[in-house]
Order: C-alpha cells, then structure tokens, then sequence
C-alpha cells in the first residue's frame, strides 16, 4: 500500500514537470512569435465584442454563422475582467492547453496506460510544436481539445460502467461542443460503440445513451432557442451549407477554397443580400447536394483525397513561402513529431496486447473525426483536436514495446 502511494506521488511530481514544460513552450511562442489575428480569428473577437456591448453575438452582420461556444465560454468572459487585450486571451488559451495534458493523462490511464504510457501520453501534448503556436490563435481548437477530451475519457468509463452520471457528464460536454465546434460530434459514435460492447444489460445502456442525448440537449436548447428567434430556426450555426458547398462543388479541391474561386462566387453577397443568413446557407447546401448526386464517382474520390490530406505529414511552407531559418526548424521539428506519432500508433495495431475495446474506441474516434473531414474540407488546423488522441495511442505503443523489450532482457 505504502509503495503504491509513493508511486502515485511520482507520477504527480512528473505530471507537474510536464505541464510546466508545456506551459513554457506555449509562454515561449507567446513572446516569441508575432500574430495579428486574421479571418475566423478577428469573427471570434467580434463575437466577444458585441456581447459585452449589449448587441448579442453579432460578426459582420451575422448572427450565427460561426460557433458561438468559445467567443461566449472563453473570449468575452476574459475580455470582461481584463478588458480586450490579445495578452489575456493567449494566456487563457495557455490554461486550455495546460488542463488538456492533465487530461490526456486521464484518459490514458482509462485506456490501461502504465505509468510510462500515461506520463507519454501527457508529455507528448505537452511538447507538441503546434499546441504552442495554436495558443497564439483566437481559435475554437483551444476549447475543443480538452472538452473532446472528456468525452474521450467518458467513453473509456462507460465501457466498464454505463452510470447515469458519467452519461450526464457526457451530455454536458457534448453539449457544450454543440457550440463550439460541430465536427466534435462526431464522436458521438465512440458512445454508441462504447454502450454497445459495456458489459450491462439493455435497459441500463439505452439509460445512459437517454441521458448523454437529454443532457446535451438541456445544454445547447436555450442557443437553438435564441436561433429560432433570431434567426428562424433552431440551428447551432448558419455555416453548415456553406461549408459543404465550399467541399463540394466544380472547383473544389480537398483544402479551403474561397467561395469567390467557386461558381457561386459573383453571386454569393447577391444572394446573401436577397435570401438572409440562413436562407443563403441553406441554397448552398442544396447546390451541394446536388453536385455530389450528379457526380457521386468524383465526391467519393474527393473525399478519399480529404482523408489523405486530412492526415498529411506537414511538409508545407508558412504563408507566403517565405520562412526564416527559425520558423524552418520548428515546422522542421513538427513534421518529425507528427510522423513519429503517425508511426507509433500505427506500429501499436501489431500488438496483441493493444488489441483491445479500450484501443478500439481511440481508433473509431480518429476514423468518426476524420470521416466529417472528408464531406467537407480540409484545413490543418481542424486536425488538432483529435491529436491527442494520436498521442494516447502512440504512448501506449511506445509504452508496449518498452515492456516486452524488458522483459526479453528479464
């Protein structure tokens, strides 16, 4: 007993090792890299805006097309106490990040990480190149990670015990992410799954799936509420159209396309003028729907090559093309840590050993994650949120290999 809480002391002192490296390295990219916030950035901050200076959540005169969960959850309530300083916004960015390693190595441990796997699993969120750069950014990723997280360790638990209350805990999360980032449903189907192989009977199992779904409803109803009245309808964003017809039409190509390189392109503002928000969105999706009925050979092809880009080592030059010798290095640095990764994790389906439920729901969360991807478009950083759960499952490999590496020693 004694040696197992002196181990448990360990682990925390190291766990407190680890989260102060990765604070440091996203302090460090704080001072030294220098951003001006740019495109859904600057949506964010005048979503923040608005709503402390009592016109609601408004952005260049939309009222709902972007997520409204981290300008509301994390923009205004920071911009409230510290007044509207790019400072505070970063610095509770570097929090998120600080609580997601905490959580990956929960969510470890759920998976059956040993001591080594969980404290990987945290050091590589923490020393992940990109978690330092993405603090920099106003982005909704910084809030998604660590709630996409929860739900991670949610569906870990549910499969050895479908409680009410972890069900409840889901629901919260999801619904929070409802309104933050709708990609993240997606992991819905890690529930499922999670309820169908725990070992419970089928009253208990429809009982926890009732209440992850009544919760998560009870948490997003009162922004579908406020759409209906703003808007027409109980939507958790105006963007969805949009964003299908951006994946998914003559000019598409897999990554962003502006709708100006599309052939709505010279009569979008005409129709976003004439049709409103969501009238617009909706034409869009439509338009989409169409094109991929009259083109099913090209959309599946399409969505194959998003799958590939989705999950393409970052090779690619910063913007513009013109990098120092420094930012080289890095973006040098992140390929090799992304492959790495890429690698291990890949390397753990060999193993017997890994070869289990709680592995099983890591992967289908990857596959459901990327799966959204692949209607839609591509953009890099939309792939960070289910990076950690890259990094549990490259942890546990490392972790496997290391153990039978001592034990042919032994």
């Amino acid at each position: 007993m004694q040696q197992e809480i002196i181990k448990k002391n360990r682990d925390w002192i190291w766990l407190s090792v680890i989260l102060m490296a990765g604070i440091c390295l996203r302090a460090a990219a704080i001072a030294g890299f220098s951003h001006i916030p740019e495109s859904d950035e600057l949506s964010y901050q005048s979503m923040a805006v608005n709503l402390l200076a009592g016109n609601g959540i408004l952005e260049n005169g939309n009222r709902a097309f972007y997520n409204a969960g981290y300008p509301m959850f994390i923009l205004a309530p920071v911009y409230y106490i510290f007044g509207e300083t790019l400072f505070a916004a970063r610095i509770a960015n570097v929090l998120l990040g600080a609580v997601s390693i905490v959580f990956c190595y929960f969510v470890a441990r759920e998976a059956g990480a040993g001591r080594i796997g969980r404290l990987l699993a945290a050091a590589i969120w923490a020393l992940y190149l990109p978690t330092g750069i993405y603090g920099v950014y106003l982005a909704k990723e910084n809030l998604m990670v660590p709630l996409m997280l929860g739900v991670m360790w949610c569906a870990l638990r549910l499969i050895k015990n479908p409680s009410v209350k972890i069900a409840a805990v889901c629901g919260l999360l999801f619904g929070l992410l409802a309104m933050i980032g709708n990609a993240a449903l997606s992991l819905g189907a890690v529930i499922v799954l999670s309820l169908i192989i725990a070992p419970a009977s089928a009253k208990q199992r429809l009982t926890a799936l009732g209440g992850v779904i009544a919760v998560a409803l009870l948490v997003a109803s009162p922004w579908m509420l406020r759409n209906l009245y703003v808007i027409g309808a109980p939507v958790m964003n105006t963007n969805g159209g949009f964003n299908l017809y951006l994946g998914n039409n003559p000019a598409a190509t897999g990554f962003f396309v502006s709708i100006a390189d599309t052939p709505r392109g010279s009569t979008w503002h005409e129709l976003r003028r004439t049709a409103g928000e969501l009238g617009a969105t909706e034409t869009l999706k439509k338009e989409a729907v169409a094109w991929i009925k009259e083109n099913p050979t090209e959309f599946i092809s399409l969505a194959l090559k998003k799958g590939a880009y989705f999950w393409m080592p970052p090779f690619h030059e910063g913007k513009g093309g013109n990098t120092s010798s420094a930012e080289s290095v890095v973006r040098l640095a992140w390929a090799l840590q992304f492959v790495l990764l890429i690698v291990a994790a890949i390397a753990g389906l060999l193993l017997p050993r890994l070869r289990n439920r709680q592995s099983l729901i890591l992967w289908l969360a990857i596959a459901a994650y990327t799966a959204v991807h692949m209607l839609f478009y591509v953009i890099f950083r939309y792939r960070e949120p289910i990076m950690p759960v890259l990094g549990i499952l490259a942890a546990l490999a490392i972790e496997s290999f290391w153990i039978a590496k001592r034990n042919r020693r032994v």
